[in-house]
């Protein structure tokens, strides 16, 4: 192979190693994309605790029931015996009579606790209500995206062994000092070992060359790099 054989080969190279870098990437993020929704995971979540705060709401509302039943069952107790007729002290009919007061005071209280009580939990239902209605779309947009994605991994699977078969095409034509050389070239230069030059300057840098420099180009009886870049220099005749 000729010098200009070899820069055209180096930039074909160089173009399909561009793509594998674009596919390496992409694949990752599939995979990692594979691993699971984290708007799923975090819905799950949030629908897990809502659960668990209607439940501790339910709790507090039986709760709040039980202490009103007692009270009822209580104050029923103490108004029969109030208007039983049985008790003619007066002084402990007033005793008797305050202490209904007092009672009724707290079947009061207690029934107002239970209609807030009553209200935080038709609140928290409502709640995880919804959080279940978004969870179950959620989970049908995975499974759909899931295919998808399985599908894309596996053309990008496709498309990277197409790559590979190519590059190993390339290279094999190409002596293995040259190929270290552009791999290293690669590798610190932002994966850009090779630039075009068009309207004679570097693509790369956007500097343009020397009269001298072009002619050299155009010659190519050796590898010419940028004087500025220093990335090797492909003339497409």
């Amino acid at each position: 192979m000729n010098t200009t054989q070899v820069t055209a080969a180096l930039y074909q190279l160089q173009q399909l190693d561009l793509e594998i870098d674009r596919l390496a990437a992409e694949k990752q993020s599939v995979a990692n994309s594979l691993q699971g929704s984290p708007t799923l995971r975090r819905l799950r979540t949030e629908h897990k605790t809502a659960q668990q705060q209607q439940v501790a709401g339910e709790q507090s509302q039986k709760e709040a029931e039980w202490t009103l039943d007692e009270y009822n069952q209580r104050l029923a107790a103490q108004e029969r015996r109030l208007y039983s007729g049985s008790i003619v002290n007066a002084k402990e009919l007033q005793a008797l009579q305050q202490e209904t007061q007092t009672l009724r005071a707290q079947q009061s209280r207690q029934e107002e606790r239970l209609l807030e009580v009553i209200d935080i939990v038709e609140a928290l239902t409502e709640a995880t209500r919804h959080k279940e209605v978004a969870l179950k779309e959620a989970d049908e947009q995975w499974k759909q995206e899931y295919v998808v994605l399985q599908a894309r991994q596996s053309q990008i699977e496709g498309q990277w062994q197409e790559l590979q078969t190519k590059r190993q095409e390339i290279t094999a034509d190409l002596d293995a000092t040259l190929l270290k050389r552009y791999d290293t070239m690669r590798r610190s230069m932002q994966g850009r070992a090779v630039s075009k030059v068009e309207q004679n300057s570097c693509q790369w840098c956007r500097v343009i060359l020397t009269p001298s420099e072009m002619q050299q180009v155009r010659i190519s009886v050796k590898l010419q790099t940028c004087s500025n870049c220093g990335r090797i220099l492909y003339y497409e005749r």
